[in-house]
């Protein structure tokens, strides 16, 4: 593993590829003039060119007004995974997606999981992933980073083993410490 990019959290910023592949693509024909209204408070103007990154307190911020407005009385996970795959299939139609996209259904589950670290570290200023190999379709990845929506990253990983040809795969939480959060990666053999 590379050596940690240690970027305290006031200086974590997401980039603009993941903001656009939500807001402009995964959510289009869904964004109410309330919404619109409820990110522009959040720091994101939907009216004016995207930033080129922006801070991950805002964008968690933007998630949570995102899911009250789009998936109202959905309960708070499920929400949160529909957003997910709502996310998943907006980046892909992004310039940057389409690309990584293409790869990742080249390289079959077992390697897009060895390449989940590069994958992500391409999307922030941050992050850092550390695998284990529990199997062969089993891994333990560890995150430098928590996020307060429960399902969401579940569902981009899941989203992104489909992606790869994982037959049911599943994502789940298996820890979390105040800095890094661990899942587990499972799926079956096609």
């Amino acid at each position: 593993m590379r050596p940690p990019r240690s970027v305290p959290l006031s200086q974590r910023l997401v980039y603009v590829q993941v903001v656009e592949g939500l807001l402009e693509h995964g959510l289009r024909g869904r964004v109410s003039p309330r919404l619109k209204h409820r990110l522009r408070q959040a720091g994101i103007d939907l009216d004016r060119p995207l930033l080129p990154a922006y801070p991950v307190p805002l964008w968690e911020r933007c998630l949570a007004v995102i899911i009250e407005e789009t998936f109202p009385g959905v309960p708070r996970e499920e929400a949160f995974r529909q957003l997910a795959e709502r996310h998943v299939e907006g980046y892909g139609r992004t310039m940057v997606g389409r690309a990584v996209y293409g790869v990742l259904r080249l390289l079959g589950p077992r390697r897009l999981v060895q390449r989940l670290p590069q994958t992500l570290r391409a999307t922030d200023n941050y992050t850092e992933v550390e695998l284990t190999e529990l199997g062969p379709t089993s891994y333990a990845m560890k995150m430098n980073s928590r996020l307060d929506a429960p399902g969401y990253a579940e569902t981009l990983f899941e989203c992104f083993l489909r992606l790869g040809g994982a037959n049911s795969p599943r994502v789940t939480r298996a820890g979390e410490d105040a800095e890094s959060t661990t899942y587990l990666l499972t799926w079956n053999e096609r």
